[in-house]
């Protein structure tokens, strides 16, 4: 079995199907004694990029790795049984450090920062590597990052950091620059479902990975929790709006109910496949039915001068969704309803036809 890590009442195994070449890549890197001293795990939200950096952790300490064949080529994986491995599955591993936000947090702070510095030049307890893990790097505030790169501009011995990242352009330039680059890309579908069936069992699939964008560990959660009639929910009072069949009330109201982060990330998403609905006049998209009455709006228009028009003017209020999830991300304690207001607004006013 590969490294497991429990998800409810599944265990998903860790590489996961379309993580096999950047596993491979890492591991010949670690095999042959040339790993970077700290890698960006950067990609789409909902890849596994921070399980990929904590099972590989626990494969740079275990004593006595083995080799399972369960996907197309052999993969080495820690044995889960030695020392270091059964102390790496307890979450406190004296040799491994994980940060992220702290509880109530937006950003990571310098205080967790100097903490990771204590932990570069103290003496490896097990004899080996340590390791940091840090997630959700790009919300690293500035006297956090600017720490961090005196860290990474000193690099000690046997000592490996894997910055884990949805967002990597909003993380400094110079930090990235001393970063080796891991990229993580979405699966094909027939992988994502394949995988996903293997989870969940028997049942239709194809909703969640519509919903999630073929992004698996977003398909997952919605199949076990309620963020997909939450989108649902949400995506049907924005068709609403633009319908004069629903206020910007009613879909204020429902946001502070579901929560202004996670009603962002519906909306942004909803707002990429509406630009590539108009920009490739439906061709490569598949519909995604809980937009299907914008896109009834959107086909009245004819000519493709007028869909380029609404393309940029749906880009435009993109741009605006993601300045507001900056913003909600941020330490300066903005507004969410107010934020959510102004979107809403406009969003009423923003045109869908020539």
């Amino acid at each position: 079995m590969n490294t497991l890590v429990e998800h409810r009442d599944s265990s998903i195994s860790i590489p996961l199907p379309w993580q096999d070449l950047q596993w491979q890549r890492t591991c010949n890197a670690f095999n042959s004694g040339q790993m970077a001293h700290a890698y960006l795990l950067y990609g789409d939200k909902g890849l596994g990029k921070a399980l990929f950096a904590s099972a590989f952790a626990n494969l740079m300490l275990c004593a006595t790795p083995i080799e399972t064949n369960d996907s197309s080529r052999p993969v080495r994986i820690a044995c889960q049984q030695c020392a270091n491995c059964l102390q790496s599955a307890s979450g406190h591993h004296p040799d491994i450090i994980h940060i992220r936000p702290e509880d109530g947090s937006k950003n990571i702070k310098i205080e967790q920062i100097r903490l990771l510095s204590e932990f570069v030049i103290r003496s490896s307890h097990s004899g080996g590597a340590k390791i940091a893990i840090i997630n959700e790097a790009h919300l690293l505030n500035t006297n956090a990052a600017n720490a961090l790169l005196k860290t990474l501009e000193e690099p000690n011995h046997n000592t490996f950091l894997f910055l884990v990242s949805d967002y990597p352009g909003r993380l400094m330039a110079t930090i990235r620059s001393r970063c080796q680059q891991l990229p993580f890309t979405k699966p094909k579908k027939e992988m994502a479902s394949k995988w996903l069936h293997g989870i969940l069992g028997e049942g239709n699939t194809d909703i969640f990975l519509a919903a999630s964008m073929d992004r698996p560990l977003i398909a997952l959660q919605y199949a076990e929790s309620d963020s997909l009639l939450h989108r649902q929910q949400f995506l049907q009072s924005l068709c609403d709006i633009k319908l004069d069949k629903g206020s910007i009330q009613s879909s204020l109201t429902l946001s502070s109910k579901i929560g202004e982060v996670e009603v962002l990330q519906h909306f942004a998403e909803s707002l990429s496949t509406l630009i590539k609905y108009m920009l490739t006049e439906g061709s490569d998209n598949e519909i995604d039915s809980s937009l299907e009455d914008l896109y009834k709006v959107m086909r009245s228009t004819s000519t493709k001068a007028a869909q380029q028009n609404i393309a940029t003017g749906l880009l435009s209020f993109y741009t605006e969704i993601e300045t507001a999830r900056k913003q909600l991300s941020s330490s300066t304690n903005p507004n969410p309803q107010l934020i959510m207001e102004s979107l809403l607004w406009h969003w009423s006013r923003l045109s869908l036809r020539a």
